[in-house]
């Protein structure tokens, strides 16, 4: 399922995926509001690295998953960027954080052994929204009676949580069905782990919600004056707080 760079997309069919979503709400609270979503900041730079070296963890084999062998592979793809984090010491500082709390997460007793998906783009079409969404699953793991999606991120804030959540609740039902999914969400900066249980939703309050997302954020991109003015982001803010 193709989709264009914000999601407007490709002919008569609308295709949003779950990081544009992301950086977009990263822009509506957060002071730059108004800023360009396709710009990359700290944290976005931050999140390559951890990405790389957690796909080149989980594809060795347990025996040579070593504290060497992450910070390795987190430096392959950590950037040089040292202006986008403001000042050298916060610079090195999210490095060492980040490879910390990787190590830790990634050794604790809850460990995975084998992940049924590594970053896989996976994509639904949700006839009740006339919208395809795409998700990349970042960490699965499967059970006889769940499926468990592990997503690492730079914040979690109530925002980021809730899109997730909600997200996860529609993409679930279209593409595994009845069966149940827990969600488990960790910050790779303070290794805080979030665990959500999809059924604590109904999906008809899922939808409802990715339905006020897909509006204001598709009026968003076809309005950028409003954009500018942050009026989208106070829409936003006011309808999911009613």
């Amino acid at each position: 399922m193709e989709h264009s760079v914000n999601g407007i997309g490709v002919g008569t069919l609308q295709v949003i995926a779950d990081f544009q979503l992301e950086r977009w709400l990263h822009t509506l609270t957060h002071e730059d509001r108004g800023t360009d979503t396709q710009d990359v900041n700290w944290q976005q730079l931050t999140q390559f690295a951890a990405y790389h070296a957690i796909n080149t963890w989980y594809s060795l084999p347990p025996a040579a998953r070593t504290q060497h062998v992450l910070t390795n592979e987190f430096e392959k793809k950590w950037t040089n960027k040292v202006q986008k984090f403001g000042t050298d010491s916060f610079y090195s500082g999210v490095k060492h954080r980040v490879i910390h709390q990787l190590f830790h997460i990634l050794t604790n007793k809850s460990r995975i052994e084998w992940p049924l998906l590594l970053f896989e783009s996976m994509d639904v079409w949700i006839d009740e929204l006339d919208l395809g969404l795409s998700m990349i699953v970042q960490v699965m793991e499967s059970t006889q009676q769940s499926v468990v999606i592990h997503k690492f991120v730079m914040e979690d804030s109530a925002a980021t949580l809730a899109l997730f959540t909600h997200m996860s609740v529609v993409f679930c039902n279209k593409a595994f069905g009845e069966k149940r999914a827990q969600l488990k969400v960790v910050n790779l900066m303070s290794g805080k782990q979030h665990r959500m249980e999809t059924s604590h939703f109904t999906l008809e309050q899922s939808l409802d919600y990715l339905r006020l997302v897909k509006d204001v954020y598709l009026e968003s991109h076809r309005c950028k004056c409003c954009r500018e003015d942050g009026l989208h982001g106070n829409k936003f803010d006011l309808a999911i707080h009613q």
